[in-house]
């Protein structure tokens, strides 16, 4: 026989309900909840969009939201104010839920992991000596499958190049050198134990944290030579303008970041890089 309260009980979320609830998630999802019926009742029916209606609240009332991976996407995209409102900016300590690049500084300060003097952002002694012992101990020449799967928290990744992987069979990433890729996989293994919350965070989450830590090495994790962040400002006739940040060793030339990012949306990564923007003549597509 059919136990419906028993069902409920395996439906809910306690993690997301009642105490814990998120009511800014819970917003969020209502709104969604009610577009969709809406939408559903024009395309359908008016009876099957109150159907739906009635089993996206259900859901939202014993799981806490709708869509998967709410508690994240709100975190990252509301407005700091509505977030502040609800009490759910991040904490000064070092746990984590979700991670932006406009809150990078403030989890590797309050992690220990880097500190914010007179010029600009730079890793602790005790971090980098840690990363760079980690970097000896496991190498930089050929960074394989596992070292991604433990970096980005996956569970399924697919070797296709020197630096390049497929994660869950649907999703390409790709790193700039070997040794960027290295660097990652060092620095994820010494971050497990210094940021409570780690494990929680998605892949791409990892990788900003991962990608902002390598802006601060002024070292690089190949041969040691000096490596230095350059920024540039890329105009282009008919889309909005981007900022280009590359950091690039200068005795073995390996690039470990290189990437572009709105401009709109570069400040935080102006910062870790310690560079100012020059404009650039590139139109490039």
């Amino acid at each position: 026989m059919f136990d419906l309260p028993d069902a409920f009980a395996r439906l809910e979320q306690p993690e997301y309900t009642g105490e814990n609830r998120c009511y800014p998630c819970t917003a969020v999802n209502v709104a969604l909840s009610l577009a969709l019926a809406a939408g559903i009742g024009a395309a359908v029916s008016p009876p099957v969009g109150m159907l739906a209606l009635g089993v996206s609240l259900a859901l939202v009332r014993f799981r806490g939201y709708l869509v998967p991976g709410t508690p994240t996407l709100t975190r990252r995209y509301l407005p700091e104010r509505v977030l502040e409102r609800f009490g759910k900016l991040p904490t000064s300590e070092p746990t984590v839920e979700t991670v932006t690049p406009a809150g990078l500084e403030r989890v590797l300060t309050a992690a220990g992991i880097a500190t914010d003097g007179t010029d600009g952002l730079r890793l602790t002694p005790s971090f980098r000596t840690r990363w760079d012992d980690r970097l000896s101990s496991d190498g930089t020449a050929d960074p394989g499958a596992s070292a991604v799967r433990s970096a980005l928290g996956v569970d399924e990744v697919d070797r296709l190049g020197d630096a390049s992987f497929e994660l869950e069979g649907r999703r390409r990433v790709r790193w700039e050198s070997t040794a960027a890729l290295a660097a990652d996989a060092a620095a994820a293994a010494e971050l497990e134990g210094r940021i409570d919350g780690w494990d929680r965070l998605e892949a791409d989450e990892r990788r900003d944290i991962l990608t902002g830590l390598r802006l601060l090495r002024d070292h690089c994790p190949a041969c040691g030579g000096p490596v230095t962040a350059t920024t540039e400002r890329l105009g282009h006739c008919c889309r909005r303008p981007r900022i280009a940040v590359l950091a690039v060793c200068d005795e073995c030339g390996g690039t470990l970041v290189d990437f572009s990012v709105a401009e709109s949306r570069a400040t935080p990564w102006l910062e870790l890089a310690g560079a100012e923007t020059s404009d650039g003549a590139s139109t490039a597509d």
